[in-house]
C-alpha cells in the first residue's frame, strides 16, 4: 500500500502545483455547484490522500486506519484550498497592477469549445507578454469550436466574453 500512497502523492504534489502555477487561478471554481470536482480540487485531494496515507502507514496504523486517515487528510486538504488559499490568490490576483478589465480589446483563440448556453475557454496573450487561459462565455447564436479566434469584449468576476473575430 506504501506504493499507491506514495504515487498519490507525487502526481497529486505534480497536479496542484501546475494547476496553482500555469492555469487561470480561478479554474478551480465551478459554477455547475461541484467546485470539488475542480482540476484543483482532485489533485489537492490526491495529494492529501497520498499524505496521510504515507503517514499513517510510516506510523503503523495498519491498511484500515491508513485509508481512513488518508480519507480524512483528502478531505482536510481540499477544504482548505477551495476555502482558504484560492481565495486568498483571487484577491491577491484582483488588486494586481493589471485588472482583468486589461484584458478587454485582447485577440484570443478557443481553447475549450464555448457552448452557446454555457462556458468554455480561451488563451490569450495579457498587456505583459504573459499566455493566460481564461472561462469565457459568449452570446453568439452558435458554439465556438476550438481554435475559433475571438476578440474579448467584456469581463466580469467569472468570464470573459468574447464574440468571434469575422474573417478578412
Amino acid at each position: 500500500m506504501t506504493a499507491v500512497y506514495l504515487a498519490a502523492f507525487a502526481v497529486g504534489g505534480i497536479a496542484v502545483l501546475v494547476t496553482l502555477l500555469l492555469t487561470d487561478l480561478d479554474f478551480g471554481a465551478t459554477h455547475d455547484g461541484l467546485p470539488f470536482l475542480s482540476l484543483t480540487s482532485l489533485s489537492a485531494g490526491l495529494l492529501g490522500a497520498g499524505t496521510g496515507g504515507l503517514v499513517a502507514g510510516w506510523a503503523g496504523a495498519g491498511r484500515v486506519g491508513a485509508g481512513v486517515i488518508a480519507a480524512i487528510s483528502a478531505v482536510a486538504l481540499i477544504a482548505a484550498l477551495q476555502g482558504v488559499l484560492l481565495p486568498y490568490l483571487r484577491h491577491q490576483e484582483s488588486n494586481s497592477a493589471q485588472g482583468r478589465s486589461s484584458y478587454i480589446g485582447r485577440l484570443g483563440t478557443v481553447t475549450l469549445e464555448v457552448p452557446q448556453d454555457g462556458w468554455g475557454e480561451i488563451a490569450f496573450v495579457d498587456a505583459d507578454g504573459n499566455r493566460v487561459r481564461a472561462r469565457a462565455v459568449s452570446a453568439e447564436p452558435s458554439a465556438l469550436p476550438k481554435s475559433t479566434p475571438v476578440y474579448i469584449s467584456d469581463v466580469d468576476a467569472d468570464f470573459v466574453h468574447v464574440v468571434v473575430v469575422p474573417e478578412h
